[in-house]
């Protein structure tokens, strides 16, 4: 029956559609988003295709007008002439002499002459039209506001308004265009014409100069259009926004760029914003300025923009990317002084020590900046005072200590930088040139020394010798013997380090001279005991003695290697069966140990890792070997060496089964497998360190978990399974970690086809957060929801598989009983309060309940059944099955009703398209209207 009434109602709609077309207003091409609004004629869709034979239509009508009608129907005969010949020209882009349109305008005008004439505001409506497409524009504009004036009641006013706006806007009368607009705006976000006129509104207003208010405008259309919440990537904001909006949005940043550029750049957006209050977008102000600063050319007024953000917001986590901006314009701009001067702000503001930072770990792009800043500087003015003239030698002096300053700031922000040994030189020259010349020396000797495989450690090395030299003249006399130690210290030093060298010859001779300067004799004679290697050699007795008193001597002084070098020899030279044996061997032991914790404390960690296996290697039983692997395994962790610290700890492991030290080398293990991509292994170690009940509960709750998603991670399905299983046993709280764990399990279930396991364990995802009481999360709400919702489709599915068949009264209650079980369960999804979940669910009943009318309007009839009994029968079902519809409408609705509360998804999408199909009348007709309000965007 319902069916029945849908056809008929069709057949009138069909019936009357030309006169439908007739009254409708024009609609209008969409206004394409450009850097400037179009200040053309405002351009007109085609209109309505016309009849078959608009000709003949005409010839009809004029022939009517013959029969000399009563007067309305005259009056209706010549709309339709004046209608059809408007609506032909427009279809035939106006390209005629213009006759056809003057005589509409003339039958418009006539007709207008009754002040009380019918549907004059449409009149008036479609003479301005016949005027503006004659290209009279201003008669257009008068014949417009006259509609707007005489009829602002009509239905057709606040398309009035709007073209009115359109063309005077075209004529550059913005003052006039701005009301207009403004009018238009008045009839709220319903009106399809709602957002080109905010957008020409705001313009109206940027072209009369008044910037202050179009960038109110403008921001209220960004604030719409932007995506929520507090915005600093430009590009990802824009990327963000609708396809139909991007350019409006993006026009939107430039214009109100422009308008605080005309009140006085970055200045004035802070003054604006100290007035009005700032969007949560206001980055994207102060960055659409600066660009646009900068496609002008104007590097300076570029800077000051990105300076404003700053001078605003001088902790907002944005500022050092503004700051470099500044840098960047300046750069650009050739503004080298002023480039120097903000490297120095960014480098002293943003540095890890710098109260911005508030105790928080800096940016690695503001780390990589400033790195980069840092070494700018000081080499900037260290050039900078060795090109100052030698007259001057206090501002030369300032220069290099300015320098040293900037490099030191590298050194020690950056211990981990490979240039450490050129910045380290870099360092001591400029302490040696800026007169501090104690500092100079010891900086020299750190880059000689403490970097490995570095090729300037000879040229630093002798450096220091020259600086304790020069400190030894410069210090007053009581001081000079100290000064001269060192000198000796480095001479010794340089000579041990850099045999080969050509200049270790006369360093020692300077150096024996020093040491009989200050009568410091021990050390003088130190230095000639080196007869040691001469030839021939001493006795062996005698050569145990000394070596012993070496090595002892050498140890206490920190000297590993050499005091390693000396208990070697002197190992050698000692037996097994001698008392002494044990000892020297320990001592050998500790000798390297100690070379391995010294690199290890100057953060050396690979050679530390190999002095520390060369205590296995060399004295494979000294008690401290234990010791020594394990600090070899650490160290190539900390490196890291991933394969060499799995080796060093599977060794371990192997060695020494029950040392104490086994559970942290498991924890090690599963660390250095899961950084070597090795996922199964490190799974394998956290098992252990899980099951280790020595090991704290938080730790062993941690490890189960890694476990369980580290296997998972190797694609070992069974294991990953097991160990999540196990982490669900063991520790169901926290709530979330159990929810993801379930999650994972589900998707496995849902890929292995284990239909069973997977409904299962969505009901445990219900279960689990009905039982969680107060430790009840969102994560663990929206699992549920998410799973409810899975078990009502399934239900849903199970509903359909129920067929309505003969006899009715057996399968129609079983099918009701499965769709009421459906309805059930996805209700309890929806009342979860989860956007998508609860508008997915209302789309799944409203399906349902649809589903349950198909069903039962095309269920089995009953074979005797014929002629009128069966339709008699077919509308019988229908009538039951119309109630059904109705929920499902009903349903749907709801769902279209959240749209208002600013929700749109999928599911609602689908829902507007349910409803299409099952209430066109009421619902076919948004559709159409929807297309045309898209199609302003």
């Amino acid at each position: 029956m319902k069916r029945a009434a849908l056809a008929a109602a069709c057949l009138t709609l069909a019936a009357c559609q030309s006169d439908a077309v007739k009254h409708a207003a024009p609609p209008i091409k969409t206004l394409a988003s450009q850097k400037q609004p179009s200040q053309d004629k405002l351009p007109i869709i085609q209109s309505e295709p016309v009849a078959p034979d608009p000709q003949k239509a005409l010839e009809n009508y004029r022939k009517l007008l013959q029969l000399s009608p009563d007067a309305d129907t005259r009056a209706e005969a010549e709309k339709r002439i004046a209608d059809l010949q408007v609506q032909v020209e427009d279809n035939n882009g106006n390209a005629s002499n213009g006759a056809a349109l003057k005589d509409s305008i003339g039958i418009y005008q006539k007709l207008l002459e009754d002040p009380q004439g019918k549907g004059n505001d449409r009149v008036l409506y479609q003479l301005a039209r016949a005027q503006q497409n004659s290209g009279d524009t201003d008669k257009a504009i008068v014949t417009l506001q006259k509609l707007e004036h005489d009829y602002p009641a009509s239905p057709l006013v606040a398309d009035a308004h709007f073209r009115a706006g359109e063309l005077l806007y075209g004529r550059n009368r913005f003052d006039e265009a701005e009301p207009e607009y403004h009018t238009v705006m008045g009839f709220g976000e319903g009106t399809p014409f709602f957002v080109t006129a905010q957008y020409k509104y705001g313009w109206s207003l940027y072209q009369q100069q008044k910037y202050a208010e179009d960038i109110g405008v403008f921001f209220t259309i960004l604030d719409h259009d932007l995506p929520p919440g507090e915005l600093d990537d430009p590009e990802a904001a824009l990327k963000a926004v609708a396809a139909d909006k991007a350019d409006l949005a993006r026009d939107g940043l430039r214009v109100s760029s422009l308008s605080f550029a005309a009140l006085g750049g970055g200045k004035a957006i802070n003054d604006y914003f100290a007035k009005n209050g700032q969007p949560r977008f206001y980055p994207l102000v102060y960055n659409a300025l600066g660009e646009q600063m900068l496609d002008k050319r104007r590097y300076t007024d570029a800077a000051n923009a990105y300076a404003a953000f700053v001078d605003g917001h001088p902790t907002h986590p944005s500022a050092p990317k503004f700051q470099m901006r500044v840098i960047g314009a300046y750069q650009d701009g050739g503004f080298s002084d002023l480039v120097v001067r903000e490297k120095e702000r960014y480098a002293t503001t943003y540095e890890p020590a710098a109260a911005y930072w508030a105790g928080k770990q800096p940016t690695p792009e503001v780390m990589t900046e400033l790195r980069h800043d840092l070494e700018d500087l000081g080499r900037h003015y260290q050039a900078k005072a060795q090109q100052e003239p030698a007259t001057d030698p206090t501002a030369k002096r300032a220069d290099f200590v300015a320098a040293a300053g900037w490099y030191r700031k590298v050194l020690e922000i950056y211990p981990q930088d490979p240039k450490l040994p050129e910045i380290n030189l870099l360092y001591a020259d400029a302490l040696y040139d800026g007169g501090q010349t104690r500092e100079a020396a010891e900086q020299y000797q750190k880059t000689a020394y403490s970097y490995p495989n570095n090729p300037k450690a000879p040229e630093a090395a002798y450096a220091s010798v020259q600086a304790w030299q020069r400190l030894g003249k410069e210090v007053p006399p009581q001081d000079r013997p100290a000064a001269l130690h060192q000198s000796v210290d480095a001479s010794v030093k340089y000579a041990d380090t850099f045999p080969a060298s050509t200049q270790t010859a006369p360093v020692l001779t300077r150096a024996a001279e020093d040491l009989y300067e200050i009568k410091d004799l021990d050390q003088a004679i130190v230095l000639s005991n080196r007869v040691l290697a001469a030839t021939p050699p001493a006795s062996p007795e005698l050569r145990s003695q000394n070596l012993g008193v070496l090595a002892d001597s050498k140890f206490a002084q920190g000297k590993y290697a050499e005091s390693e070098a000396a208990y070697t020899q002197l190992l050698a030279l000692t037996p097994a069966t001698d008392a002494n044996h044990k000892l020297v061997v320990e001592q050998l032991a500790a000798s390297i140990y100690k070379q391995g914790d010294a690199a290890r404390t100057a953060g050396d960690m690979r050679s530390a890792a190999q002095y520390f296996q060369r205590v296995g290697q060399v004295v494979p039983d000294a008690s401290i070997r234990p010791n020594a692997d394990y600090d070899a395994a650490s160290a190539y962790v900390a490196i890291p060496d991933w394969a060499a610290a799995e080796q060093s700890l599977e060794g371990f492991r192997s060695r020494y089964p029950a040392n104490p030290l086994t559970a942290d080398v498991d924890k090690k293990l599963a660390l250095a497998y899961q950084k070597d991509n090795k996922p199964a292994q490190a799974a394998a170690a956290y098992q252990r360190v899980a099951q280790r009940s020595t090991e704290s509960i938080d730790t062993r709750r941690e490890a189960s978990w890694l476990s369980a998603t580290l296997y998972d991670q190797a694609q070992q399905p069974q294991l990953a399974a097991g160990a999540y299983e196990s982490y669900l046993r063991t520790y169901p709280q926290p709530l979330d970690r159990s929810v993801q764990a379930r999650n994972r399990l589900t998707e496995m279930a849902l890929a292995s086809g284990d239909q069973a396991r997977y409904t299962a364990l969505l009901h445990d995802a219900v279960s689990a957060d009905d039982m969680a009481g107060a430790t009840r999360t969102d994560s663990s709400k929206l699992a549920a929801a998410q799973a409810s919702l899975e078990l009502g489709r399934a239900a849903a599915q199970q509903a359909r598989a129920v067929s309505i068949n003969l006899p009715i009264a057996k399968t129609l209650p079983e099918r009701k009983k499965a769709t009421e079980a459906a309805v059930q369960a996805l209700d309890r999804a929806a009342n979860y309060g989860f956007a998508d979940t609860t508008t997915a669910a209302t789309y799944e009943i409203g399906n349902v309940y649809h589903d349950f009318a198909l069903a039962l309007t095309n269920s089995e009839r009953p074979a005797k059944l014929k002629g009128d009994e069966l339709e008699q029968y077919s509308l019988l079902l229908e009538e039951q099955a119309e109630p059904f519809d109705e929920q499902a409408i009903k349903a749907h609705e709801a769902n279209l009703q959240r749209v208002a509360q600013g929700l749109w998804n999928p599911s609602i999408r689908k829902s507007v398209d349910a409803l299409a199909q099952l209430s066109p009348a009421q619902y076919g007709k948004h559709e159409q209207r929807e297309e045309r309000y898209e199609s302003l965007h």
